[in-house]
């Protein structure tokens, strides 16, 4: 295979010269250089492709599985409560422990009897 490449070379050297041989190697690079280019086009596209299904498929399942807005209000509204009450019983034993309380007691409750 090696030694046919050679012939090959060394016959196209003696018909076309040095000139041309130059010409030919020219237009061999500008050749593979554009093929280069294409195929890395096609795969450019194939993967712009590939990435418009798959965001399709997401947006389908995506609306399949959509809560409907009354639900999502209800459950924003819920988490908001729990949110508040965390937040409402936090302040109150930061108060008690400012002052000296154990959690959960009573905040400023007079004692009895007085």
């Amino acid at each position: 295979m090696e030694l046919q490449l050679i012939l090959v070379l060394i016959i196209a050297f003696l018909l076309l010269g040095p000139e041309g041989m130059l010409n030919v190697a020219t237009k061999l690079g500008q050749l593979a250089r554009q093929a280069r280019e294409l195929l890395d086009q096609l795969k450019m596209e194939a993967y712009v492709e590939e990435l418009n299904k798959q965001i399709l498929e997401d947006e389908k399942r995506m609306k399949e599985e959509e809560v409907p807005p009354e639900d999502i209000a209800t459950e924003l509204k819920e988490e908001l409560e729990d949110v508040l009450e965390g937040s409402e019983e936090n302040k109150e034993e930061k108060k008690s422990h400012e002052q000296g309380k154990p959690p959960g007691d009573a905040p400023d409750r007079a004692p009895e009897g007085t």
